[in-house]
């Protein structure tokens, strides 16, 4: 009993601890692309966008949407190659075939952890698996943070992926029900170039205020309301 009660208690402890270095994370990331001033602007012109529209608008940016383990695999098998090609040019006179085999090992090890490095993991992952995982990645989170479960199904996200530098709008039925897809095309288009000339803040901001505009046009706030419902929080999510 005594050695199970213990073993319960470390096992809390083990998720207290990771809980804890996951908000960390997220707090660092926050930090690195926006102040706390720009989180309460982002906040407001959410909660702006709340009130010009019947609608719930959620932006979310994250640091990688998937870890992209074939990326680790292909660095491995890289760098094992060039260990021993390293080592065939080496000016060692005595070379046993074995050592080609043994050198692949730490070559393989080195490998793996350099895919660990943003610009190696992009860099040896498909354009196609990037688009293929963001997309998952945003549908994921939109079910994850109950933008499905609005009562008029008006819930729009705005997700962006930072390792993948892709944006991308996932909206509920109600919202594509009357808005063409290409609308919400024109928008990340926007978001790209803006994002070139200014910083991905700058750009998330006028990305909402585009998207406001376009809800505000469609899914107008029902005046005869004497509270409009807050269905979801208005805040930046960083995951």
């Amino acid at each position: 009993m005594v050695k199970e009660k213990n073993k319960e208690k470390t096992i809390n402890l083990i998720f207290k601890v990771e809980k804890k270095m996951k908000k960390d994370i997220k707090k660092s990331i926050v930090s690195k692309i926006v102040s706390s001033e720009e989180l309460y602007q982002i906040s407001e012109l959410i909660a702006e966008s709340e009130r010009r529209t019947d609608s719930e608008l959620v932006p979310m940016i994250v640091d990688m949407s998937d870890l992209y383990p074939a990326a680790h695999f292909r660095a491995a098998i890289i760098t094992s190659f060039l260990f021993s090609l390293a080592l065939y040019f080496s000016p060692l006179s005595i070379i046993n075939p074995i050592y080609f085999l043994w050198i692949q090992v730490p070559g393989l090890l080195v490998g793996y952890f350099l895919a660990h490095l943003p610009f190696i993991k992009k860099w040896l992952t498909f354009e196609a698996e990037l688009e293929c995982e963001v997309k998952q990645r945003a549908l994921e989170a939109f079910f994850e943070h109950s933008l499905h479960s609005t009562q008029n199904h008006n819930g729009v996200l705005i997700f962006i992926s930072l390792l993948e530098r892709k944006i991308k709008i996932i909206t509920d039925i109600g919202v594509k029900e009357k808005i063409k897809q290409e609308v919400w095309d024109q928008i990340v288009h926007d978001f790209t170039d803006e994002v070139k000339k200014t910083t991905l803040v700058t750009a998330l901001k006028k990305t909402i205020e585009a998207s406001t505009h376009v809800l505000e046009n469609y899914f107008p706030v029902d005046h005869t309301q004497t509270k409009k419902r807050n269905e979801l929080k208005n805040e930046l999510i960083v995951e």
